[in-house]
Parts: C-alpha cells; sequence; structure tokens
C-alpha cells in the first residue's frame, strides 16, 4: 500500500471528546436528577403503532449488486482512495483496499482534510491512476476538481455524497445514494418501542448533505404513523466533535426538552463519550440511545445490558467500499454500468441490532462488515472463483 498523509492525521475522536466532559456536565446534570417518569399513551397511539411495519431486524445475506462482468478485471490498473479524516472513512477505506487487492488491482490512498476535498482530488489526478474513489463529499462542493478528473478520462466513485444522480462530469457512480431507509427503520424501532409515544431528537452534522436522508426517514415515518410522536434534530458541527462538545451541547438540549425520550445519533462517533455524560447529568433513565452505524462501542453495551444504548443500525462500512470498487471495474477504460445498477445501489443493505443475543453474533469484531459471504458474492460476480 502507498499512502500519502495530506495535512494532519486523524484524529482520536474519543480522547478529545473525554477529555472535555467531567466538570461542565456535573454542573449541567443537576437538573435533570430523579427517576425516568411513567409514560403512557392513548389507545388509538398505541393502536397505530401496533399497526405500523416491523423494524428490519434480520441480518441481510445477499450483496445488492447481481449483474455480473463479463470477463475477469484486467490486473494491474489502479485505484486511488481519497480518505477522510472521520473513523468511519477509515473503515470504508479497510473495504476499498481490500476489494482492490481481490480484484489484483494496486491501491494508492490520501488522507486528505475535511476542508480540502478539492486538493486531494487534484493530488489523485496527479499520480494518473484509472479510478478514483471518495466518500461524503457532495460533487457541488469539488465541481471544478471532478470536471478535471472528467477532462483526463478518469472516473470518480462514491458512496453517500447526498441525494444527487450521477454524470460523466461529476461522480460516475454513486452507492448510498440515501439513508433514508435506516431513519425510516429507526423510527419504527422507536414508534414501537415505545407503543406510539416516542419523543426523538436527531443529533447530526448538517454540512454533511448525506446524513439529512436520515432526517427525512425519521419524519417521514413519525409523520406516516405516529401523531403522538415528535421528532426534532440537534445540529452540530465537526469542530463539536473533534472539540469533544457534543455531550455537554446534547445535555443543553435535553435540559431545555425534557420530553425527548430517545436519542438517535446520525452516526456512532457521534456518541463518543455521551454515555458516560448523560449519566452523570441524571439522564440514564430517561432517554434510550439509538443511531445510524453502530460499532464495537455500541454492540458490546448492549451485550453487556443495563446500558443506555437500545437499538443500532449496522452499517455495512467494508461492504461499501466493495461497491465502490465493483463500479471502479465496470468503469475503467471506457466501460459502461448495466441498467438498474444505480438502483440496486441506491441504499445499503442493514438492519437493527436491539438485543445481547443479536450484538454477540457480531463478534468477536463487533462490527458489521457486509451481508454473510459478500466478498465471494462480489468475487463471483467478477468471474475470479
Amino acid at each position: 500500500m502507498n499512502s500519502i498523509y495530506q495535512g494532519v492525521p486523524m484524529k482520536n475522536w474519543q480522547r478529545l471528546a473525554r477529555m472535555s466532559l467531567a466538570v461542565p456536565l456535573l454542573a449541567l446534570g443537576l437538573a435533570a436528577c430523579g427517576d425516568s417518569d411513567t409514560k403512557s399513551t392513548s389507545p388509538e397511539a398505541s393502536a397505530a403503532a401496533e399497526a405500523a411495519p416491523d423494524p428490519v431486524t434480520t441480518p441481510p445475506t445477499e450483496i445488492t449488486i447481481t449483474t455480473p462482468l463479463e470477463a475477469p478485471p484486467e490486473a494491474g490498473k489502479t485505484f486511488f482512495w481519497l480518505q477522510c479524516e472521520l473513523p468511519i472513512c477509515g473503515k470504508i477505506g479497510t473495504g476499498v483496499e481490500a476489494a482492490v487487492d481481490a480484484a489484483g488491482w494496486n491501491y494508492e490512498n490520501i488522507v486528505f482534510k475535511a476542508t480540502d476535498p478539492g486538493g486531494a482530488i487534484e493530488s489523485a489526478i496527479q499520480q494518473s491512476p484509472d479510478v478514483i474513489g471518495i466518500t461524503g463529499i457532495p460533487s457541488a462542493a469539488i465541481e471544478a476538481q471532478l470536471a478535471s478528473a472528467a477532462e483526463a478520462g478518469i472516473p470518480v466513485v462514491t458512496c453517500s455524497p447526498g441525494p444527487e444522480d450521477p454524470s460523466p462530469e461529476t461522480y460516475a457512480a454513486i452507492c448510498s445514494q440515501t439513508t433514508q431507509p435506516d431513519g425510516e427503520n429507526l423510527a419504527l424501532w422507536a414508534i414501537k418501542d415505545s407503543s406510539g409515544g416516542a419523543n426523538i431528537v436527531t443529533v447530526t452534522i448538517p454540512s454533511f448533505p448525506s446524513l439529512q436522508t436520515t432526517v427525512d426517514g425519521v419524519h417521514k415515518m413519525v409523520d406516516e404513523h405516529c401523531a403522538d410522536c415528535s421528532a426534532d434534530e440537534l445540529e452540530l458541527t465537526v469542530e463539536d466533535l473533534a472539540g469533544g462538545q457534543v455531550a455537554s451541547k446534547l445535555v443543553a438540549y435535553l435540559q431545555s426538552n425534557p420530553d425527548t425520550d430517545y436519542v438517535l445519533f446520525n452516526f456512532a462517533d457521534l456518541e463518543i463519550g455521551v454515555p458516560e455524560a448523560l449519566q452523570a447529568a441524571g439522564f440514564e433513565d430517561k432517554v434510550k440511545l439509538i443511531g445510524n452505524g453502530g460499532g464495537p462501542q455500541q454492540f458490546e453495551a448492549l451485550v453487556e445490558g443495563g446500558g443506555m444504548d437500545a437499538a443500532w443500525v449496522a452499517y455495512p462500512s467494508l461492504y461499501s467500499g466493495w461497491q465502490m470498487v465493483d463500479a471502479a471495474l465496470r468503469l475503467v477504460d471506457g466501460g459502461t454500468l448495466p441498467d438498474g445498477y444505480h438502483e440496486e445501489m441506491r441504499s445499503l443493505p442493514t438492519y437493527i441490532v436491539d438485543t445481547p443475543e443479536a450484538a454477540e453474533a457480531l463478534a468477536p469484531s463487533y462490527d458489521f462488515a457486509g451481508p454473510a459471504g459478500y466478498e465471494e458474492q462480489f468475487t463471483e460476480l467478477w468471474q475470479l472463483n
């Protein structure tokens, strides 16, 4: 692997978050003392919750792409991965590298600053790779650089840029165009769990447009299936996350909105340090923690039981890396994508983990890589088995 680090290496979010919690949260917690109030819902609300669709809690078993390559990929091509500073991007990059290796290609990467994705693409173009991959950046933010890549004949593939369509001048392929199904699934879980009386706040970073689709999914299910529920957002910044400010801002929100009983995190890094902070502030028995993209912290907490973590979407980060490489294998040297391809990649195969048994099934990594046997399913599509 040839790695080039552009700017500051990936931050240790957990260390930063926990360093800044203790003193201010002890003060904030004084207003939240006491046991959780017993909550009841109307018979109509309970009946509506019962009639709502059940959330998906069964692991997927198949990849979503179905069309095989016409021939095995030509070896020796280069995939250049542009990796953001968030830990989730490192996970996706692990999947990219494994898929590139399985295809017989070469892997190179840059870890770039969130403030300069365009510079990362320019650096990659200078290396003349066959395909470039990136995730989480709207094409509008790097329009000029994407145009330069297209002019150089280098397709750029991505996951989770937000709700947009692929094109030859921007992203040639897009996976996970929406996380709305995850928002819908989590909202349905809260609606069922509360018997139709959930008051949900989604902790999110609006500067990442891809996260808005999760919020949209929450609102859609609440509007359709739960008249006695509510859905709100606590909007934060990347700087809040890096500076360990998520927990204190969430405590302040909960003090101002005491009816909130479900905190939904749009990705797992936002929860770092939060359970300890909420316990110190007296919210341990008042709210349940749910969210998208659970990892070891969340799933191990579910196994241990007795904590605040209640339900987390298992997000297949490694699998999304394989999806981008699948698109790259089809697009290289002027190739095209089969009909219906982007609809198959529109959302990732996910499910909710909400019991100790379901979380224990993810041991020893306590992470969800993708549908069982997804690597073999991809290499079979690539005519390599």
